[in-house]
């Protein structure tokens, strides 16, 4: 399994991981169920392809939510010449589109399979794109400190920083170090008559 890294962004630079992965397995018996991995919170599943070593098998890929029964997802046809298409046949012959591209966590990735001309027989292969969301940072929100509209008082402007956000002293503006402690500003407005 070979992990690559890709950038997303939205507003600021955040890298997620990517891991590309295959699930192997011989067919047992037709549609029983067999896990093939569990997506965490945030999580996006994406299946690159999935074939078959026997022609007319069909390889059902599912999502199943914790509590709860599978959910149909995507279902692939391996045809004669072993070419494989994305297909979802309904129960009533019909032919649709999954809903989506990408399945998100959490919930658990299960596949299934059967033969259309007989027993199932041979192994099948699904190959998939994970994407893990990037590891959150905590952030201090930005305030914005306001003076009041009144003609009649006076305000301060305090600059303050911390080094544990929890004990403020009053600082003035300058030129800080990387080789400081870590720190902390806010600003506040105080009345003074």
């Amino acid at each position: 399994m070979a992990t690559f890294f890709s950038l997303l962004s939205s507003g600021a630079l955040q890298a997620n991981e990517v891991v590309y992965g295959n699930f192997t397995q011989e067919q047992g018996s037709n549609l029983v169920e067999v896990p093939v991995l569990t997506l965490e919170e945030g999580e996006l599943f994406e299946v690159i392809s999935a074939n078959a070593r026997t022609p007319n098998t069909v390889i059902n890929i599912k999502v199943k939510p914790e509590g709860m029964q599978s959910l149909m997802w995507q279902r692939w046809w391996v045809d004669n010449d072993r070419a494989t298409r994305l297909r979802n046949t309904m129960s009533d012959g019909t032919t649709s589109e999954p809903p989506s591209k990408v399945a998100v966590g959490p919930c658990q990735i299960v596949a299934s399979t059967f033969l259309t001309t007989g027993p199932a027989t041979g192994a099948y292969r699904i190959s998939y794109k994970i994407t893990r969301p990037a590891p959150s940072t905590p952030s201090v929100s930005s305030q914005v400190a306001v003076i009041p509209n009144e003609t009649d008082g006076r305000f301060e402007v305090v600059l303050e920083s911390s080094v544990d956000l929890v004990n403020w002293n009053v600082t003035n503006p300058g030129t800080f170090g990387g080789d400081t402690p870590r720190r902390f500003f806010r600003t506040r407005i105080v009345r003074r008559n």
